[in-house]
């Protein structure tokens, strides 16, 4: 077997494990404590799809294995659990218990691999975590598991995977050193930081992208010789690139891209043979790359835009004085002068890197600050926390209207951040005293600054200077209703504060908004761009575009009247690590407020007001462009392009499915049920229909869109079936 097969080999034999196991099933049935633990589990879940059919005449150890579910058995006893449900899926009701789960899980004393992917868990992961003493395999992905990694993980002494990736986990990784076996660690796409993880040197792949690191590549990483595939992208690492990265034993796979890595590499840099892919693009390098580094072959891959290097295409590059400026700023974390958590707010250096695609425009949240309390319109309590100089926090009240809104549309709603005001000193502390490192871009519309929260969460903070003395009763109207914004299909805005100019000197009127920082790139992005239109095949895309209905319902009924004319285009949908859509550029209703660039003032909220229908059928319209975009993967450039695209489209749907299939996206061919699609496109083509009143209601487009996965979930299942027969 070749050195470099260390990961083929282990999923190999994982695979011949899982084989024995089942084989070696008893002939009799689960036994009962095992099978009612299993129903109990079900129950705990809230039924997902994939063990709705199970009843008390299923011989659960003998289940046809699926992409959703697998159970297998060692005698009578699970050894195996894996299951996976829909991409899409929402956390689980305020019913759930994460505690219940892991308690009801350790009734199986024989299992080895346990896998709960993408169904909706939510909650921190609890201490008994380790009463699982068999355990080599944890798959906990795509949920939304939050809080620290409890310590005691590392007592699994036989764990050998340990996947938590696609879930809200913060704080320091616990000390995995000691796990000794441990071959596979993917911790990616969580706020994890700021500490580099302690790995044992037996790992063969480590995925800790998109996390919260703020750390230099520390050197122990040299004696990782079985290390294949090492990816450290999108955090905030700091200091030189380590050459040893590039010859360790048994590397082919290295991304180190955007983070804040500074300086040059050294001229007799060698790498090892097997290394086939490198990415240090989006950095602060300059210099020239080394000769086995600095040029792409058939046999290496090197991507490195994004730096100050004066080698390769200078039309990728930037300014050499960007990247010597960061390299004097970022050599390593000055000593915090704060204690408790807003000490590691001290040790940003700078934004990371991984912004991909532009932050766009959220609206404006207000509070105020007076000398002494005042009491507003009976209904608003305007109160100056104690020891808080600049900010008012307001204690926003319920909506009469909120009886209207649909269940789904509280949902969304529910589990997201707190909203609150802030002090300026917290501003401060989350900004960094608004270093310049952390400045995004400056424009008509004000400062952007990306942040961080005490959890470790990132954010962007805006500032919009305000024209003085709004009236008091117009600002408790805005701040009730911009104050309960927050939905998991929007950028969410997480508060607010405001700076009176009468408090304090020198100052003007102005207000700071603080929204969620989404670091995975628009939706357009996602259709156009290679390595990302990879993840987006059809079961993604109607996924992003339910988002997207989901996110306009909210906008529509949290307040009245509601929120219209929402500016709805695929570069205002960003997408998070999950693929999860989030509009953007929604139409916040804003005060009056002063445009930094030439002094001139501003109001938005006439536009967002006037016709109610008007507005929800203009969201209408945009949408079904979207759905097109989506399917065809091009965007509609003009009218008269789009009047050609509906022809093109409403024929394919009368001459059957070949034709149907020409017209959408390369991209997704043969990942969609044609009555998926169908139904799609017939529900875009409604949309855009130039007679406003014979455009569909958001009800109605989200129901459409959502028969469409139940058909295409439906034909996924057949086509897995019909491939495990063939096999």
């Amino acid at each position: 077997m070749p050195r470099n097969s260390r990961t083929a080999a282990s999923a190999f034999f994982l695979s011949l494990l899982l084989l024995h196991l089942h084989l070696t099933t008893c002939s009799g049935q689960l036994s009962p404590s095992d099978a009612q633990t299993l129903f109990r589990v079900r129950r705990i879940l809230e039924y997902p799809p994939a063990l709705q059919s199970w009843n008390r005449h299923t011989n659960l150890c003998y289940l046809p294995p699926s992409p959703t579910l697998q159970v297998s058995c060692l005698g009578n006893r699970v050894a195996t659990l894996s299951i996976t449900g829909p991409s899409d899926q929402t956390p689980l009701s305020s019913n759930f218990s994460i505690d219940s789960l892991f308690t009801t899980l350790t009734r199986l004393p024989s299992i080895q691999s346990l896998s709960l992917v993408s169904l909706g868990i939510w909650g921190p992961l609890p201490p008994k975590i380790d009463r699982f003493p068999s355990l080599f395999s944890l798959n906990l992905s795509s949920n939304y598991i939050s809080g620290e990694i409890p310590t005691v993980i590392s007592r699994l002494q036989k764990l050998q995977n340990l996947i938590l990736a696609k879930n809200s986990l913060n704080g320091s990784v616990p000390d995995l050193e000691a796990v000794a076996g441990l071959v596979e660690v993917d911790l990616s796409h969580n706020r994890l930081g700021p500490g580099f993880p302690s790995l044992p040197n037996t790992v063969v792949s480590v995925a800790l992208t998109n996390n919260s690191i703020r750390s230099i590549i520390p050197s122990v990483l040299s004696s990782f010789d079985q290390l294949q595939r090492l990816d450290v992208s999108y955090n905030r690492l700091i200091g030189p690139v380590p050459p040893f990265l590039f010859s360790l034993k048994s590397i082919e796979v290295l991304v180190l891209s955007n983070n804040r890595l500074g300086g040059s590499l050294v001229k007799n840099l060698s790498c090892n043979d097997e290394l086939g892919y490198i990415d240090l693009s989006s950095n602060k390098l300059f210099g020239e790359l080394p000769s086995c580094v600095g040029s792409n072959s058939t046999d290496r891959v090197v991507l490195d835009s994004g730096n100050c290097l004066s080698s390769g295409d200078q039309r990728y590059q930037n300014p050499i004085q960007e990247c010597q400026e960061a390299a004097l700023a970022a050599v390593l974390p000055k000593e915090a002068k704060k204690s408790g958590s807003k000490s590691r707010l001290g040790f940003v250096l700078g934004i990371a890197g991984g912004i991909v695609g532009g932050v766009v425009v959220l609206g404006v949240v207000l509070c105020f600050v007076f000398r002494r309390v005042r009491k507003i319109d009976n209904e608003f309590a305007l109160k100056r926390s104690v020891g808080a100089k600049t900010s008012m926090r307001v204690t926003p009240k319920i909506p009469a209207d909120a009886r209207h809104m649909s269940q789904a549309t509280r949902l969304g709603s529910t589990g997201l951040t707190p909203y609150q005001a802030f002090t300026l000193e917290e501003i401060e502390d989350v900004t960094n005293n608004f270093d310049p490192l952390n400045l995004i871009a400056t424009g008509s519309k004000g400062q952007l600054h990306k942040g961080w929260l005490p959890d470790g969460s990132a954010v962007v903070v805006r500032r919009l200077n305000l024209k003085q003395r709004e009236s008091y009763h117009r600002l408790a109207k805005y701040m009730e209703v911009i104050s309960k914004l927050k939905h998991r299909h929007l950028v969410s805005v997480l508060g607010h504060c405001f700076i009176d100019s009468k408090v304090v000197p020198n100052t003007v009127d102005a207000i700071y908004i603080v929204f969620e920082y989404i670091s995975n790139g628009t939706l357009r992005d996602h259709l156009t761009e290679w390595r990302q239109k990879e993840m987006m095949k059809w079961p993604q895309r109607v996924a992003a575009v339910i988002g997207i209905a989901r996110g306009i319902q909210f906008l529509h009924t949290v307040a009245v009247p509601g929120i219209y004319k929402n500016r709805l285009k695929t570069e205002n949908i960003l997408l998070d690590e999950t693929l999860t859509a989030k509009i953007s550029n929604y139409n916040l209703p804003l005060p009056w407020i002063v445009d930094s660039k030439d002094g001139s003032e501003r109001h938005f909220e006439d536009d967002r007001c006037g016709n109610a229908e008007n507005g929800d059928k203009l969201d209408i319209y945009h949408l079904g462009l979207i759905l097109l975009e989506v399917i065809t993967g091009k965007p509609v450039a003009s009218h008269d392009e789009l009047e050609i695209l509906k022809v093109q489209m409403q024929e394919s749907l009368t001459d059957g499915p070949v034709n149907l299939r020409m017209v959408t996206d390369i991209a997704i061919r043969g990942t969609f049920a044609y009555d998926s699609l169908r139904t799609a496109v017939e529900i875009a083509l409604n949309c855009v229909s130039e007679n406003v009143n014979k455009r569909p209601s958001i009800e109605d487009v989200l129901w459409n869109l959502q028969y469409s996965v139940q058909v295409q979930e439906g034909w996924a299942i057949s086509e897995n079936l019909s491939a495990l027969s063939v096999h």
